[in-house]
């Protein structure tokens, strides 16, 4: 006799949209920090995605780095990844969990267009940093930390019912 037992693992902890969203931003942002420092410490990209976030806020292109300047870059960095952590957390309260890989390349094109193409339009100072491999390096890193904070958010966001999304 054969018993076919299956072991479905609930969680049963639950975020609001806005908790949630946060948590997810800064579980993705600790990546993308740790693979942007390492890249640019490697010599792979020419600037962190920590130092833009610092050297965009306080408006210093070419001066030198120090752990102020760095503890602001990293302030930078958290805030805009909780913010678009509860923003992501909206579309899929509005869409739902479906097709998940399409919205989470989309919310990582946003965030990639945003450091790259409207950041250096508000400072002109941040355009020698627009570089081809720059640019390449942070696409990549986007679409992880999209793919890291879209997990998280389809793992603990508590999804209204079904018949009140959108997707209806």
């Amino acid at each position: 006799m054969v018993i076919n037992i299956k072991y479905k693992r609930k969680n049963k902890v639950k975020f609001k949209t806005w908790t949630c969203g946060f948590f997810a931003g800064l579980i993705a942002t600790t990546v993308l920090t740790a693979i942007s420092l390492t890249l640019h410490f490697s010599g792979i990209i020419p600037i962190s995605i920590t130092e833009y976030g610092a050297r965009f806020i306080l408006h210093i292109p070419d001066k030198p780095m120090h752990l102020g300047r760095w503890i602001v870059g990293f302030i930078t960095n958290y805030s805009l990844g909780g913010l678009f952590g509860i923003l992501s957390t909206y579309l899929y309260k509005a869409t739902g969990p479906e097709e998940k890989l399409i919205k989470l390349s989309g919310i990582a094109f946003c965030m990639w267009f945003f450091q790259l193409a409207i950041v250096p339009f508000l400072d002109h100072t941040m355009d020698k940093y627009s570089t081809y491999d720059t640019a390449l390096a942070y696409y990549l890193i986007y679409l992880i930390w999209s793919y890291i904070a879209t997990t998280f958010i389809i793992r603990y966001f508590d999804f209204p019912d079904k018949d009140s999304a959108m997707t209806k």
